[in-house]
């Protein structure tokens, strides 16, 4: 079902205006993993929707990233010239096309959301509410500006978990709350929690990776040392971040079998993650 999400992602770019902006997008868009689209499909599998509904909800989270990528590479910020197995988008395209591309993502994703026909007013608002909440400053771009401002001295457990919590935590609250509020669920806490423990996963793992792998492997540089970023391995060493992964990863298990909607598909989902 994936082919038919990059299909609608193509068929949405052939639908914008032809010009450089348009031509960059897609390349920006190309190679992505599509991670939090999957979250969203596979809890929306687990509630016995069609993965389909979630398309224009999935695109616009994946245009977020996909901004939020393009702005972290470039020289004010991670200065990584690496992406998605590719040169970075102002490495291909200058940095002044890569910022307005940033930006037309995003703008962009809530137009996706707002001409839906999909959704009706109620859920787009919500789904627009998440969008603007989590990848803001009470979420992605708050986390951002910890991650920009900490050093490896100034760093502890708790600030760790706050840069964790919100540069990646806060897109993947977007995709576990977009299938809630598609099936007219109500128990926000526990879809804000579920994003937020495989948004702390996930950061983990790329601090750990960060350290053990090559960026070939990872399809992006791997700066964060470079920078002196303040990690996870700031404050752990190499095997107690590992034993802190394998224990979030049972956390999180546990977690979901408290769930309203059956956990097979996103355990499944998990468990690629976890091998990666």
């Amino acid at each position: 079902m994936m082919n038919n999400f990059e299909l609608y992602i193509e068929n949405y770019l052939n639908n914008q205006r032809d010009c450089l902006i348009t031509d960059a997008m897609r390349y920006a868009l190309e190679g992505g993993k599509r991670f939090r689209p999957r979250v969203i499909f596979s809890i929306l599998k687990g509630m016995n929707i069609d993965e389909a509904i979630g398309y224009d909800a999935a695109l616009a989270l994946e245009l977020i990233q996909t901004y939020s990528l393009i702005h972290d590479d470039l020289p004010a910020m991670d200065n990584d010239d690496f992406r998605r197995g590719k040169p970075s988008l102002h490495k291909a395209f200058k940095e002044d096309i890569a910022i307005l591309t940033g930006d037309q993502l995003l703008t962009n994703a809530f137009r996706v959301i707002s001409e839906s026909k999909v959704y009706n007013s109620d859920t787009k608002v919500n789904i627009i509410n998440a969008l603007s909440k989590y990848a803001g400053i009470d979420g992605m771009i708050y986390g951002q500006l910890l991650d920009v401002s900490s050093n490896p001295d100034s760093i502890n457990p708790d600030l760790l978990f706050e840069i964790q919590d919100n540069k990646t935590g806060g897109l993947f609250k977007i995709a576990s709350l977009i299938p809630m509020y598609i099936n007219n669920d109500n128990n926000e806490d526990y879809y804000v929690k579920l994003g937020s423990l495989i948004g702390q996963i996930f950061q983990n793992q790329d601090d750990l990776f960060d350290l053990i792998k090559s960026k070939e492997e990872m399809g992006k540089d791997l700066s964060d040392l470079d920078n002196n970023k303040a990690t996870a391995l700031t404050l752990y060493s190499l095997e107690e971040l590992k034993n802190i992964i394998d224990e979030e990863f049972k956390y999180l298990d546990e977690y979901l079998n408290n769930s309203s909607f059956n956990p097979v598909y996103l355990k499944e989902l998990l468990i690629k993650l976890k091998e990666r």
